[in-house]
């Protein structure tokens, strides 16, 4: 999504464009993917547009806010859910768009909302500093979850066992599958004059989270669990920094399933979108910068505000193989083999020549 109203869609395997229009009047604040392929963007202009990925059409819009759609999530291919800076949550049946239930989330404006795998609980956030688990059965709160500061972002890990909150100074992540435990990782550059804020985060794995900031860096985290007082969040490591990467304004990923490599976008403010491939060998592994490799870089020369990620699997039985996994993962061999041969012939390049001897003349 970009600045002024547009999407745009581009190839994962390739970074060629797929598609580009510009259905919203206003800024585009929120887009999301479902795994058959339609997409939904929220604007300032109060509506949300839907458009078909895999056939190029567009299938219409919802108009129920009034005021900024600043969030929405799918859950599956049933349903999506839509949030409003007019405080209200409204969830939508995507086979006829009927909406099925509408309530006030927060007093305030919402700020982010993040749908639970399972498709029955939703967390919210306001910006009025509050965060709250919502029954999306009933409609009705299930949980009130005190932060200190406004929280920006919500992401569930793949298997909803765990929630992350990331706000301007922090990143929390709570493990919901065992009793709650709360674990914290403390932005080092949210302290001094020139404060860089945290601005996007994803889970890679269950238990990994790549955060960015406003100037560029990426870091990967791992949750822990320590003797005490409780988990923590510690810093795997630092993907190789790039002067041409400003501020960070959206990760998405795609899980292929457990043990498999994890395809991630990285947007930022400047229209650059990067295309990573993480390859860690399994689950329980750490993270190390061997396991990233970047595999597109694509300047789009737009304002880019917001992204999603599809896969393409799920839209017919014949993509059932996933033949993006298996063109990112060609991709990612044939960028590692160019640094090896680059590398190798740096190495000859250093390497002192042997002078000849020359043969007595007979």
């Amino acid at each position: 999504g970009t600045y002024d109203g547009g999407l745009v869609g581009l190839h994962a395997a390739s970074g060629a464009q797929a598609f580009g229009y510009a259905p919203h009047a206003g800024c585009v604040k929120s887009v999301a993917c479902s795994s058959s392929g339609r997409c939904a963007s929220g604007g300032t202009d109060h509506v949300v547009r839907l458009f078909d990925i895999g056939k190029g059409a567009e299938l219409g819009e919802l108009q129920e806010h009034d005021d900024t759609v600043c969030c929405l999530d799918f859950w599956g291919t049933s349903n999506l859910v839509t949030g409003g800076v007019d405080g209200l949550a409204c969830v939508w049946r995507c086979s006829d768009w009927e909406l099925l239930l509408k309530f006030r989330a927060h007093k305030a404006a919402l700020a982010c909302l993040a749908v639970h795998p399972s498709g029955r609980l939703m967390a919210s956030a306001a910006r009025d500093s509050s965060l709250r688990l919502w029954d999306l059965m009933r409609g009705t709160s299930a949980a009130v979850v005190p932060v200190d500061d406004v929280v920006e972002l919500l992401a569930w890990s793949p298997e909803g066992g765990r929630l992350c909150a990331l706000s301007a100074r922090s990143a929390t992540v709570v493990d919901m599958a065992q009793g709650g435990a709360v674990a914290v990782f403390h932005n080092p550059g949210a302290s001094g004059l020139m404060r860089v804020s945290l601005s996007a985060a994803a889970f890679l794995r269950e238990g990994d989270v790549l955060l960015g900031d406003g100037k560029g860096e990426l870091r990967a985290l791992e949750f822990r669990a320590a003797a005490a007082p409780g988990p923590a969040l510690a810093e795997a490591c630092t993907l190789p920094a790039d002067e041409q990467r400003v501020r960070v304004k959206a990760i998405a990923c795609n899980h292929r399933g457990a043990g498999a490599a994890v395809t991630f976008v990285v947007g930022t403010s400047s229209g650059r979108v990067e295309v990573w491939l993480c390859r860690a060998p399994a689950s329980t592994a750490s993270l190390r910068l061997e396991h990233f490799v970047r595999v597109h870089v694509v300047e789009t020369a737009v304002r880019l505000t917001c992204l999603a990620f599809w896969s393409g699997a799920g839209a017919s039985a014949a993509k059932a193989a996933d033949p993006l996994a298996a063109a990112m993962d060609e991709l990612a061999d044939l960028k590692r083999a160019e640094e090896d041969l680059a590398e190798a012939e740096g190495a000859m390049a250093l390497r002192p020549k042997k002078k000849r001897r020359r043969q007595p003349a007979q």
